[in-house]
């Protein structure tokens, strides 16, 4: 019962990012002609030539999905195969009924730099929301991910020769180095944000303290953080003595309590605190 809801949960939350994800596309990066890589911005591309939006995705994710499947297996699940059938049906709904200068149309000032920021953040924060949920776009990122396993190029290799290419194209096609250095603008930003929505909300910190005190300080940390902790046996290299290290992973908010709770029980207390990209479990992405 519980797989099931969370499946129903995860494909709802995969059909809403991917509707950001495509109107941050159709209705700000489309009709400024800002090219970013990946399906849609070939589209972008295509467009230039007459050829419809929703055709070009459509045609791209299917293809780009019968290659995956022959070369890497069947290794792409219904949540790859939906979201790339449902971005096609999003853009072709558009195309029917709203034109994609809805928007933009209303802007009298610095149309190009507000579509880049709006358009970079609602397509950031809808592929977040995807990837969050264990879902993809498909299209090139079963390309990248073909080039990545079989061929074993660096991630940041693929990215140039996939996105970087065709951010390229855009600036061959369209012969505008403004909107070429708005589109390399717009993949920074974009990127950053997916990063931040697909993980940020389950980053922290892990605290590893190496005190005799702790009893004291698994207490403390059990009652006032409320967070579990992991206890073992270390032993110092310069004084061959042993002691307890206490490891304890908390959210970014508690970093600066957990600092005081530490201090006022073993002021003597050696601790050292790394960022956890990414947490995992009871108390982070799950309660």
């Amino acid at each position: 019962m519980t797989n099931k809801k969370d499946f129903i949960i995860q494909n709802i939350l995969i059909t809403v990012g991917t509707i950001f994800l495509h109107v941050g596309f159709y209705f700000f990066f489309t009709p400024n002609n800002i090219v970013t890589g990946g399906v849609t911005g070939t589209a972008i591309v295509l467009k230039h030539f007459n050829i419809p939006l929703s055709l070009t995705v459509l045609v791209l994710n299917i293809i780009f999905l019968i290659i995956g499947f022959i070369v890497l297996g069947p290794k792409y699940g219904i949540k790859t195969i939906y979201s790339s059938l449902i971005g096609p049906a999003i853009i072709f709904i558009f195309e029917k009924t709203i034109p994609p200068t809805f928007f933009i149309d209303k802007l009298t000032e610095t149309p190009l730099l507000i579509s880049t920021l709006l358009g970079s953040l609602l397509t950031g924060f809808g592929l977040g929301i995807v990837f969050r949920n264990g879902g993809s776009t498909g299209g090139i990122d079963i390309l990248q991910n073909i080039l990545y396993e079989k061929l074993h190029m660096g991630y940041q290799t693929v990215f140039i020769l996939t996105d970087g290419a065709i951010v390229l194209a855009g600036l061959i096609v369209f012969k505008d180095l403004e909107l070429f250095l708005y589109a390399i603008g717009a993949v920074i930003l974009f990127s950053t944000i997916i990063a931040n929505v697909s993980i940020g909300g389950r980053a922290g910190h892990t605290l590893f303290i190496v005190t005799e005190k702790y009893d004291e300080i698994k207490a403390a940390i059990h009652e006032k953080l409320e967070r579990g902790t992991t206890i073992t046996d270390v032993m110092g290299g310069y004084s061959n003595k042993v002691r307890k290290l206490v490891i304890c992973v908390i959210n970014k908010r508690q970093l600066n309590y957990a600092r005081y709770l530490i201090n006022e029980v073993d002021p003597d207390a050696f601790t050292f605190i790394v960022q956890t990209k990414e947490a995992v479990g009871l108390g982070f992405s799950r309660h």
